[in-house]
């Protein structure tokens, strides 16, 4: 029998009061609360880098006919959720990246967007790693507002309402809230400090233990528009480095749209520099990766140096592009097709063609693109619902681009696409969650 706990914040928890800077600086804490093994964030590690641990499912191509035709993704599920049968009435929308450990995985669920657009609630659900069973779930005041992050032995999570939270891994139960004035999109956590934007601009340190912030910091300015003003949104999660927090922000200023990449200061939230990244598209989040931050924007991902904010290089993909996934030497980028790029070079160094047939009239002559980050674990690249061989691009199983028959990215069974913001390999096999509301756990 299945444990199913309904969790709200309620009075006599704690909820921290942010007035006024806590300290001077948040250097690493010698206390930090380790990160559990799995896949503890959306993108894995604060970096953003989305590249796991080596505990990867089968990269072998499935062959279960003998006819060299991979495996589909109903033949390689191990279970499947549909959130809106697990949530309560009412709450419905986008899903969150999933967050794995040991035990349980976590998915926020009620994300702006949606087939459902009316529903104003969020969850956060924790299921059982082997089954898929409902183990808690704890209600949002308001929609969420990003993935959550596994530290220690808690779960924090974002609302819509400002309210950053919290709980107990095991139990679903609240340790601490606090109100950080605005939509609190998805946390990084790194040496025990939580950073976070919030839609009215700013980056938020705040100590992952206890709640209390060490500093803000504002990052692009009000949201809310002002005359001819600028209008301000987060984009993304943060990616932090050993010195350095870097953030994206979608801005508007009433003619055009576009974002920007900034980065602070680690310690004290000083800025350190500012990027715009031009064109009309909204930017993912960003990646650091050996002194060198990857940002995507105007349909390009572009290099720029972390240490003075020069750009170093661009890759055009001509196509909304996905976050990046980067390891020592490669950048890997989902859009039309998927791209494995030297990062010294700049060329790519294989290119795995979407082979979906022209598209209808809604998106015109062209294949819809891919646009969910890269999760890359020990010799596979997983994408969509299926993996790449990491050396080479070659298919190996499930689905990554469309049907060749399908206008679409994938089949009905899959409700949509998957989440831009990208799966977890963990535990041997790949959480795939959607964009409206499923969750799986698939591997060969």
């Amino acid at each position: 029998m299945r444990r199913r706990q309904v969790l709200a914040a309620v009075a006599g928890t704690g909820t921290v009061t942010l007035a006024g800077c806590l300290e001077d600086e948040c250097p690493p804490r010698a206390d930090a609360e380790p990160l559990p093994a799995g896949w503890p964030m959306a993108g894995f590690d604060a970096a953003n880098a989305s590249i796991g641990a080596d505990d990867e499912p089968s990269s072998a191509v499935n062959d279960d006919n003998g006819d060299g035709d991979s495996l589909e993704p109903d033949d390689i599920e191990h279970w499947h959720v549909e959130l809106w049968e697990q949530a309560d009435d009412g709450i419905n929308g986008g899903t969150s990246a999933p967050v794995v450990d040991g035990e349980r995985v976590y998915v926020s669920y009620g994300l702006p967007g949606g087939w459902n657009r009316e529903s104003d609630g969020g969850v956060l659900l924790a299921l059982e790693e082997s089954t898929g069973e409902l183990e808690w779930e704890y209600t949002l005041a308001e929609r969420a507002g990003g993935a959550p992050v596994r530290v220690g032995d808690g779960v924090l999570v974002g609302s819509a309402d400002g309210t950053l939270a919290r709980l107990e891994a095991e139990t679903g139960e609240p340790e601490w809230t606090t109100d950080l004035g605005d939509a609190v999109r998805t946390p990084a956590v790194a040496d025990g400090w939580c950073y976070v934007q919030t839609d009215d601009g700013r980056v938020h340190a705040i100590d992952a233990a206890t709640g209390e912030r060490c500093w803000d910091a504002r990052a692009g300015g009000l949201r809310e528009r002002v005359g001819f003003g600028d209008e301000y949104e987060a984009t993304g999660r943060p990616a932090i480095s050993d010195d350095a927090v870097v953030v994206t922000t979608g801005v508007d200023d009433g003619s055009r749209s576009s974002g920007l990449v900034r980065a602070l200061e680690r310690d004290t939230g000083e800025e350190r520099w500012t990027m715009d990244l031009e064109g009309r598209s909204t930017p993912r989040s960003p990646v650091i990766g050996d002194g060198v931050v990857y940002a995507v924007g105007d349909e390009r991902l572009h290099a720029v140096n972390l240490a003075d904010g020069t750009r170093e290089w661009t890759f055009a993909t001509g196509y909304t592009t996905s976050a990046p996934a980067v390891d020592d030497n490669t950048v890997y980028v989902a859009a039309k097709n998927v791209y494995a790029i030297d990062s010294e070079s700049e060329q790519h160094r294989w290119r795995h063609v979407n082979l979906a047939s022209e598209s209808t009239s809604l998106q015109g002559p062209d294949r819809v693109p891919i646009t969910t980050t890269p999760a890359v674990a020990g010799d596979l690249v997983a994408v969509g619902f299926g993996a790449l061989e990491r050396a080479s691009g070659e298919h190996l199983w499930g689905e990554v681009g469309n049907h060749e028959e399908s206008a679409y990215f994938s089949p009905g069974t899959r409700t949509f696409g998957p989440a831009m913001a990208g799966h977890a390999i963990a535990n041997g096999a790949l959480y795939a969650s959607t964009r409206e509301g499923r969750i799986a756990k698939v591997a060969p």
